[in-house]
């Protein structure tokens, strides 16, 4: 169920109903130069949505503006700050409760977003909300890493790759635009010691905003990516609903 798209005693059944509420969250960003700016929150929305349909859920417009500092400086990207995006998180969440829902589920599309959401989570535990807020904060979950290791036989992965363009050929294939796409990849470094981080690792490693080789992507292999995804996301929720320890 889309919330958006509920009547308001549709809403309030689903909240007496003790419905989970999932809140995706995603980015607008460059994506390479063959994926839409929206990427990462048009796919987050549509696994929920798909899930939702599996296990009964009510989904939440995403959050198409989130925390891309690293990419501003390319057209299309829309970057809010960490405070701002924190406050939005906590206003959005307050009223979903407000509306009657006691568990929040955050589900994230955006690797970007993944520390903040963590501050997020247990910041709440000292504002004593009357809400209980979960998150699937890697965008990919552990259970994913053999299938697709073995669909891309170990080749690099990453921003707008082969995997996620073969997400997105699987859910928009109208909006991917492959040809853009001339060469592998290259990457770079800040040639720095392994541990040593500066605000600037993403730009010197992702150099051309994409990584691996897209044109290697297939509906096919997105169907079955996604497929596990929507299933292990159905079951999270499934498994949030009969949470007790809350």
């Amino acid at each position: 169920m889309l919330w958006e798209k509920m009547t308001s005693p549709e809403i309030k059944e689903a909240s007496n109903k003790g419905l989970v509420a999932v809140l995706p969250i995603g980015s607008i960003e460059i994506h390479g130069p063959h994926m839409p700016v929206g990427t990462d929150s048009i796919t987050v929305y549509k696994i929920a949505e798909l899930a939702a349909e599996k296990e009964p859920a009510v989904v939440l417009p995403p959050f198409y503006y989130a925390y891309v500092p690293e990419n501003r400086h390319f057209p299309g990207t829309i970057s809010l700050t960490a405070k701002t995006l924190l406050s939005l998180l906590e206003e959005v969440c307050d009223e979903i409760s407000r509306n009657g829902f006691k568990k929040i589920l955050i589900v994230n599309g955006h690797g970007g977003n993944n520390e903040l959401i963590r501050v997020f989570l247990r910041d709440s535990l000292t504002k004593r909300k009357n809400y209980f807020i979960y998150a699937l904060v890697n965008p990919w979950p552990s259970n994913l890493t053999a299938m697709i290791t073995k669909l891309t036989e170990g080749r690099t992965i990453g921003h707008a790759c082969e995997v996620e363009t073969s997400i997105g050929l699987y859910l928009f294939e109208d909006l991917i635009k492959i040809k853009n796409v001339e060469q592998e990849a290259k990457t770079g470094s800040t040639n720095l010691p392994k541990g040593i981080e500066t605000p600037v690792d993403w730009q010197a490693y992702a150099l051309q905003l994409y990584l691996g080789d897209p044109r290697l992507a297939s509906k096919e292999k997105g169907k079955l990516i996604v497929e596990e995804l929507v299933t292990f996301l159905a079951e999270a929720i499934s498994k949030i609903k009969a949470d007790e320890n809350v």
